[in-house]
Order: structure tokens, then sequence, then C-alpha cells
């Protein structure tokens, strides 16, 4: 292997762990800054005590990003990360069918009709690949979680995950 290849190789992991990583920081700020509807959203996926739950969410994603960024305790964050991830495909789910029971009064107009199904039908669109995406997210963090955050970590792969058992 080459130099120039190990270079490659190494820029190709960091571009695709600061990827994942601002997949999960990105949204953090704004999930804060509208605390109520983030504990409402995560209402629909647990009942009892959400606001413990947005609560470990959003730590998960701000460690668990920074963890996978810098290659410290990656595969830990990546284990924690598959869950969030598949449980973010069914809130997805669960939004899209909530649109679909959303409707007007039927005093309303025509076109007042035909703009909410337009809103509903991108509204739907939008969670569905939005789950689609989450899946594609739960993948990555396996990936990382048998792998490793590979070269440039400030940590090295721990544990059975790292003895490539697979």
């Amino acid at each position: 292997m080459s130099v120039d290849s190990l270079n490659i190789d190494a820029l190709a992991w960091l571009v695709l762990r600061a990827v994942y990583a601002w997949m999960f920081l990105y949204p953090a700020y704004g999930l804060i800054k509208d605390w109520d509807s983030t504990v409402q959203t995560t209402a629909l996926l647990f009942k009892w005590r959400p606001d413990l739950f947005a609560f470990g969410s959003l730590l998960l994603m701000i460690f668990g990003a920074v963890a996978i960024l810098f290659g410290i305790y990656g595969q830990f964050a990546a284990i924690g990360f598959i869950g969030f991830n598949l449980g973010g495909a069914v809130l997805h789910y669960r939004l899209a069918r909530l649109l679909k029971q959303t409707h007007l009064s039927k005093e309303s107009t025509a076109a007042d009709q035909d703009a909410l199904e337009g809103a509903i039908s991108l509204g739907i669109v939008g969670h569905v690949t939005s789950a689609e995406k989450n899946f594609v997210l739960t993948a990555v963090a396996f990936f990382f979680a048998i792998k490793g955050t590979g070269p440039l970590s400030l940590g090295a792969g721990l544990g059975v995950f790292s003895v490539g058992v697979l």
C-alpha cells in the first residue's frame, strides 16, 4: 500500500466520520431551542417520561457524534446510534401516518383543500424519505461498530469489535 493510498483512505474515513457527526450535531441546537416540541415528538415513541428520553437522545446526539468524529469510544457511540436511528425511522413513519389523518372542515374552500392535500403529500414524502435516511444511518453506525472509526482516530478499536470476528 502506497503512502498516497493511505492518505486517501484516511481522508475517506475522516469525511465519513465528519458527515455522520454533522447529521446529529446540526439539528441539536434546534431541538434544544424548541424543547417543548422535542419532548412532544419524543412522546410519539415513549409515553413514559418522554422528557427523560428526549434528554438522553440529545446527549447521545452530541456526545456520540463527537465520539465518532474524533474516534474516541466511537464503537460504543455507534451501538447507541443503531437504536437511535431505528427509533427515528419508526418516528418518521408515525409522523407520516399522522399527516394522512389531517383534514380541514367541510366548510373550507376547494382551493384550501387542494393546498392542504399538496402539503400533506409533500410532508409524507419528506417523512418517508427521512425514515429511509435513518436506515442508511443505521447501516453506517453498524459499520462503525464493527470496523471502528478508522485511521486518525484518537482511540483504538475496542474489545470484540476490533478483533475481526465477522
